[in-house]
């Protein structure tokens, strides 16, 4: 049987759920699709050729950001001028893999954001394009912004394929958009039963703000003065980005960590991050997942796979990744409601158990590897 030939880009440089949930699939389908990734330079990229795949590296790659966390707004607008830049290094990448290979016939995009460069893709390739939709759209405001991702999928997609129903609610272009949950190779994640003496909350993920680790830290630090619970995170720091930092929107991680003396509290572990899962897995009760998104993270479906439930920053549950029943859901970057979510475990030890169970009877049914990656092959 020949093999499909998959361009697949990715947008971020930085190792992540996305990238993890999309290296799930590329390992599915070897068999059956030649994967060719277009990535930044970084731990992603660090990734992918982990999984024996041809990997071109980049520089920058530009993106459009118009998620409900991020959207441009304010002084955020001046980060366009990192995507312009991007545009013209993009170019000169392009020329280059069109000097390599004459034709390309498919590529996919591993997030919506990466729309802005599909103009580029069907002048150098004349390709089929289908994309990945991640995170929910910003749909309330910016609709001229909007309505401009409406016309690109129009144009140029073939294909959006959303991880959950809360994306395909904000998807641009319904019409052609399909929810493909994100696939879990119960292999990869095979862990040592532990019973915890400390009920252990676990944190995985980029060291920024808009991931919530700072509120996380926060909120253990004033726990951990009334009870004994442990905290264990796992993830990488990041360069600043100088516009952001330069105007608050992010902070240095390491700075904060110092400045708040977390290194003397026993109970808050702070590891690297690390491709391996099993052990961070076997250590913790119950996943965090405290970012701004409003969105069920790759961390979450994973730990139900596991039986252990979950905190999830989210404005209310949905019926397929974050039902009643299976996690405990809080405004986003509301720390008064995270603590008392927190603190309902810390009381309720028994429920603990049994929703992981809940969870877990969820995500056996709509989360399995093997089907997950039939639909994705049939649709690229």
């Amino acid at each position: 049987m020949t093999k499909k030939k998959l361009f697949l880009i990715h947008n971020h440089k930085n190792f992540s759920g996305a990238a993890r949930s999309i290296g799930e699939t590329i390992t599915s389908l070897k068999s059956e699709i030649e994967f060719i990734i277009i990535c930044p330079t970084g731990s992603s990229s660090k990734f992918f050729k982990s999984l024996n795949v041809k990997v071109f590296e980049t520089k920058y790659i530009p993106r459009f950001n118009h998620f409900e966390i991020g959207y441009y707004r304010g002084l955020r607008w001046l980060m366009l001028l990192r995507e312009v830049y991007a545009l013209f290094h993009f170019i000169v990448f392009f020329i280059k893999l069109k000097n390599k290979y004459k034709n390309i016939n498919r590529f996919h995009l591993n997030e919506l954001e990466l729309i802005i460069i599909s103009p580029l893709i069907k002048y150098f390739f004349n390709s089929t394009i289908t994309s990945h939709l991640r995170s929910p759209l910003e749909n309330k405001k910016g609709k001229v912004r909007f309505k401009f991702l409406k016309y690109l999928c129009k144009i140029y997609l073939k294909k959006i394929i959303s991880i959950d129903h809360d994306c395909y609610k904000t998807s641009p272009l319904k019409k052609i958009t399909t929810i493909i949950y994100n696939g879990i190779n119960s292999k990869n994640i095979i862990i040592k039963k532990k019973n915890n003496e400390i009920l252990t909350f676990g944190y995985i993920g980029n060291f920024i703000k808009r991931k919530g680790i700072y509120e996380t830290l926060k909120v253990f630090k004033k726990i951990n003065t009334k009870y004994n619970v442990r905290l264990i995170c796992v993830g990488q720091t990041q360069k600043t980005n100088f516009i952001l930092n330069l105007f608050g929107y992010e902070l240095n991680f390491e700075t904060y960590l110092k400045k708040n003396f977390f290194h003397k509290e026993k109970n808050i572990k702070i590891l690297p991050m690390t491709f391996n899962l099993k052990n961070f897995y076997s250590n913790i009760d119950i996943i965090l997942f405290p970012g701004y998104m409003n969105a069920v993270g790759r961390p979450v479906i994973e730990a139900s796979c596991l039986k252990k439930p979950s905190i999830i920053a989210l404005n209310k549950f949905n019926n397929d990744t974050a039902m009643k029943n299976n996690c405990l859901i809080f405004k986003p970057g509301d720390l008064k409601a995270y603590e008392k979510k927190i603190l309902y475990f810390i009381n309720n030890k028994d429920i603990v158990k049994s929703m992981g169970i809940s969870a877990y009877k969820n995500a056996k049914n709509k989360f399995d590897i093997t089907k997950n990656s039939k639909k994705f092959f049939d649709l690229v």
